[in-house]
């Protein structure tokens, strides 16, 4: 497992119409997934976890698995010059999802808790 696989599944797992959800068993291998990220599970030990739900997901017809690479979206509102920018990561600091703030909160369904606050510097 990567924090860029765990990123992916947070950020699909808020989406209520996306396979991760919708379908009850991708839902529940990508659940315990979760559960067990919360409970301490170190990264390495979920690469076979990450792997079966990859093949629930090809199964479904879903082929855009968990890579990062193919669910990247760029991130609004970043603007130019040196602007403070904060972004929203997640609360375990466990993945390396990240959300631009708005004006409402952003949850991580992985940990269960708001997304973090992040001042990013350069």
């Amino acid at each position: 497992m990567s924090a860029d696989q765990l990123a992916v599944l947070c950020e699909r797992l808020a989406d209520a119409a996306d396979a991760v959800r919708s379908s009850p068993e991708v839902r529940a291998c990508a659940e315990s997934i979760a559960d067990r990220v919360r409970g301490g599970a170190a990264p390495l030990e979920l690469a076979d976890d990450f792997d079966e739900l990859e093949e629930l997901l090809l199964q479904a017809g879903h082929s855009a698995g968990l890579s990062p690479f193919r669910t990247y979206e760029r991130l609004l509102g970043v603007g130019d010059g040196h602007r403070v920018l904060e972004v929203l990561a997640c609360p375990g600091g466990t993945c390396s999802r990240i959300e631009a703030p708005g004006a409402a909160p952003v949850d991580c369904l992985v940990h269960r808790r708001p997304m973090a606050v992040n001042r990013l510097r350069s």
